[in-house]
């Protein structure tokens, strides 16, 4: 995962500038590569004994074993989570990732984050795909996310090219790097924005043809249960986003009564 690698910095010298040369693709392949090798290190994990280990270690190594299965149980369920929309959808992670996310503090940095920056319109491409074929099996997002992602996207290529958040958070972090002479500071701003005219704001302009163009079938559903097996998948979800083994009624029935405790 190398955006998370670059976000945690975790290595150093050329492992880590190797790795901050990437966006971490979130295609199917690499979704199921990273299934296959939870279910290889939850193996290797539980052959540790755990009556020999310090409290903190068995905490760590609960942990540890709860995130694996996580990523391991979601095997069935990879088709039900929408690659763009407007809360948690590739385009708002990649310029999540880009602009607040990604370390910027030195000339290799800034050499490198232009690196990434055209490895964006690639992932979003292939978020593109991913929603395409989707829709193929009927999984399309409800209007008024379709409508709210296709306002934000189109906001997002609206902007010249210059005053797109890639381009500018850029050149800020720029300014910050007083080692880089202002000649190059402004050679690599203008190769930013080079990139984003000509390859994010036409990656970003496709998503939003296939956004607009599944409007018009799309329904006010906006509940996992219209879906095939949906009642499974929420099942998981709620175990991965809470943490606990409670059912759809039990949670719900948790925010009643502190409604009423209110």
């Amino acid at each position: 995962d190398p955006s998370l690698a670059t976000r945690a910095h975790y290595f150093e010298g050329d492992e880590q500038d190797r790795l901050s040369r990437q966006l971490t693709p979130r295609t199917m392949e690499w979704r199921r590569d990273r299934i296959a090798r939870s279910k290889k290190a939850l193996a290797e994990l539980r052959k540790f004994d755990r009556t020999r280990m310090t409290d903190v270690q068995r905490v760590s190594a609960d942990l540890l074993d709860w995130q694996l299965d996580m990523v391991v149980q979601e095997e069935p369920y990879l088709d039900y989570t929408y690659p763009l929309e407007q809360m948690n959808g590739a385009n708002v992670g990649l310029v999540e990732n880009l602009t607040v996310s990604y370390p910027l503090t030195t000339e290799r940095d800034a050499e490198n984050y232009l690196v990434v920056l055209k490895e964006a319109a690639t992932r979003l491409n292939e978020a593109t795909a991913d929603a395409k074929r989707l829709a193929a099996k009927k999984v399309v997002p409800p209007r008024f996310i379709l409508q709210a992602t296709i306002k934000q996207m189109q906001g997002f290529v609206d902007l010249s090219p210059a005053q797109n958040p890639f381009v500018t958070s850029y050149a800020e972090k720029l300014a910050a790097i007083k080692a880089i002479p202002d000649a190059k500071r402004e050679t690599l701003r203008a190769e930013a924005e080079k990139m984003v005219a000509a390859q994010i704001y036409p990656a970003w302009k496709r998503g939003v043809d296939l956004l607009a163009s599944q409007a018009g079938g799309s329904t006010d559903d906006a509940g996992i249960w219209h879906l095939k097996g949906g009642n499974a998948a929420y099942g998981y979800f709620l175990r991965r986003f809470t943490t606990t083994n409670l059912t759809a009624e039990q949670i719900h029935q948790i925010g009643l009564d502190h409604v009423k405790s209110l």
